[in-house]
């Protein structure tokens, strides 16, 4: 007779208890591995490094780095006055080394050659076009500078030049500082259309809309295919303070070119406080409607001088615009407001699309004189 107790009596099966607590075994194993794995990077957490991410961005930043002016042709001009504007964003102050122009036709200019954190500065690329082909140009330039790392970045100009017709040199006449009767300035234009070689521009006349100077025809050239007007521009003594304008208007027998204006600015702004001048707008408008110069419109101007001043007359080219005095009022005690209200009696010169109004006073024994452009719209 068998013991009960012994194993074969005892209704249990050995191996199946071992799986039994080997699958226990197993459970808690997996349950504790993730508090295990978070235990040890937190071990490691306070001893690894932290992860940085360092970007080595160059300090002067461009407003843009391409300028194009379109598919269509611009202009004749004999330059172009493109710029590029930057300012430095890094802590260090950047020096530029270099603006080297990718053409002998570019003459680069720049604004400073240390420029300050924060600070902003630009980068110009005049370009004369006297010897460029027509068609579409990509004038290009190199800047090089420190910040302290050796950086350059590439700027680019995009333009359509015109067939070469009738270029005008300079566009404006502009003398600074302090201005005398030695003083004068040549005006070329130059007539590249080749069907006018045998045929040149005539010159009928030559008119200047301002006392301060006085421009004449010096003569008419024919060389390489070229048609070339020559005009001497001279001006007087003792001319006012302030900045002064004036145009120089050429007539012609050419259909195309009927009539030919270049500015002419004289002087600067600067003025002591106390003769202090101010316009608003700086500059006066006419519609001319070509078909009844009575339904013409006019800008108004509001002129600001001094009270000392004694305003004796306005004087205006072309001689058809009318400026009229319509207001005058004391500002203070020291200062005077005009209204000036522009109107044309008559249609002018067709082709004639710039004018100027110009206010004459006297300071005591001084002569004052104040200028405004005028812009001539054909409707």
């Amino acid at each position: 007779m068998s013991d009960p107790s012994s194993p074969q009596n005892s209704g249990r099966n050995p191996s199946k208890g071992r799986e039994g607590k080997s699958s226990l075994l197993r459970i808690a194993v997996l349950l504790a591995a993730p508090c295990l794995v978070a235990a040890m990077f937190s071990m490691r957490e306070g001893t690894a490094p932290p992860l940085t991410l360092s970007i080595d961005r160059p300090a002067l930043v461009f407003e843009t780095y391409m300028r194009h002016e379109g598919l269509d042709p611009i202009p004749l001009q004999p330059l172009l006055t493109p710029y590029f504007t930057f300012v430095n964003k890094g802590a260090a102050t950047v020096v530029i080394e270099e603006v080297k122009a990718g053409c002998s036709c570019i003459s680069p200019e720049i604004t400073g050659k240390e420029i300050a954190p924060g600070q902003q500065g630009r980068v110009m690329l005049p370009i004369k076009t006297r010897n460029e082909p027509a068609g579409l140009r990509e004038y290009i330039a190199t800047v090089k500078y420190l910040d302290p790392k050796p950086r350059e970045v590439t700027l680019t100009y995009k333009v359509v030049l015109p067939e070469k017709q009738v270029e005008i040199e300079p566009r404006v006449v502009m003398l600074m500082g302090k201005i005398s009767s030695s003083d004068h300035s040549i005006i070329t234009i130059n007539d590249h259309r080749t069907e006018r070689y045998a045929d040149p521009m005539k010159i009928q006349s030559v008119v200047s809309s301002s006392p301060l100077f006085k421009a004449e025809l010096l003569g008419q050239t024919s060389n390489d295919g070229v048609g070339r007007t020559t005009i001497d521009v001279r001006f007087v003594d003792g001319i006012p303070m302030g900045q002064h304008r004036g145009l120089v208007t050429i007539t012609t027998g050419d259909e195309a070119y009927p009539v030919i204006q270049v500015p002419v600015i004289l002087g600067d702004r600067r003025r002591p406080e106390d003769e202090a001048v101010s316009l608003s707008p700086d500059a006066g408008r006419v519609i001319v409607q070509s078909e009844d110069a009575s339904k013409s419109v006019g800008t108004s101007i509001t002129f600001t001088i001094p009270s000392k001043w004694k305003v004796s007359h306005i004087d205006t080219f072309p001689p058809q615009l009318v400026g009229k005095i319509e207001k005058t009022e004391p500002l203070g005690t020291d200062k005077t407001q005009l209204v000036v209200k522009l109107t044309i009696s008559e249609l002018p010169t067709k082709g004639i699309e710039q004018g100027n109004l110009t206010l004459f006073a006297k300071d005591g024994e001084d002569s004052e004189m104040v200028t405004v452009p005028i812009t001539l719209t054909w409707r």
